[in-house]
Formats: structure tokens, sequence, C-alpha cells
């Protein structure tokens, strides 16, 4: 029963502790505070999109599972490049990354969409991305690299 008791409470203990951690890494100060982020977050910070965290346009929200195989995935090649200080001036978002981009602005904005000629936008093969207008929105002028 004593080792039982002693489980339950290392597990309690490590699901908090990692509910803690995801907690505080979605936090956009999180993602602002790597070196290679600094002009990202602080263009973010002025934009219309403040109020929204990075992983909400960043990551896939789907469900839980794909969000945290693709933020381990993207986490651990942030993780590699900010050791070794070998990211470029201009960081470029990937082919996944832009798809993710895609699909959350489409989950925001749906609505607006609707009333446009974009009412396709991820959706049937349409490759069409918000950024190709939308390019200084959230970001100011630095581009997403296409």
């Amino acid at each position: 029963m004593k080792m039982a008791v002693i489980g339950f409470v290392v597990a309690l203990v490590i699901v908090i502790a990692g509910g803690a951690a995801y907690a505080q890494m979605e936090k956009a100060t999180f993602c602002g505070g790597c070196h290679a982020m600094s002009d990202n977050y602080a263009t973010w910070s002025d934009s219309m999109h403040s109020s929204v965290e990075c992983s909400e346009c960043h990551l896939p929200q789907n469900n839980l599972a794909t969000k945290l195989v693709a933020k381990a995935s993207t986490g651990i090649v942030d993780v590699w490049h900010e050791t070794l200080r070998d990211y470029g001036t201009h960081i470029e978002i990937t082919e996944k990354g832009k798809e993710y981009l895609r699909d959350n602005c489409v989950r925001c904005h749906e609505a607006t969409i609707k009333n446009t000629s974009m009412t396709g936008v991820g959706k049937d093969g349409d490759d069409r991305e918000c950024v190709s207008c939308h390019r200084n929105l959230v970001h100011g002028n630095m581009t997403i690299s296409q």
C-alpha cells in the first residue's frame, strides 16, 4: 500500500509539473525569450493580434495530441538552432508551418472569410495563403518568406 501511495504522489507531481510547464510554454513571453525570436515578439506585441498567443497561430489546434507532437518537433528544432546560434537573419516558416498558419487564420476568421472571394482557403486543395495579402498584419515589416 505504501508503494502505491508513493507512486500516486510521484505521478501527481509529474502531472502537475508537466501541466505547469505546458502552460508556461504556451505563453508568448516564452517564445519571445529566445534571441532569434526577439524581433518577432516585439512586432507581435505591437500588433492587433497581441492578445493571441504564438501557438494559437503557429501550431495545429485540431486536437491536443497533434498539437503536442508539433510543439515538440518544432521546439526541438528551435532549441537546436538557438543553441548553435545558427539562425539566419530572417527566420523562414516551413511548409508545415504555413499550413498551420493558414488553417488557424481560417479557424479564427471563418465568418469574415465567408464574405470574401477567399471562401475556399484551406479546403478542397485550395492552397492560397492568407499572408499573401496580409503579410505585414502581425509581424509588421517582418515578412514570412514564401
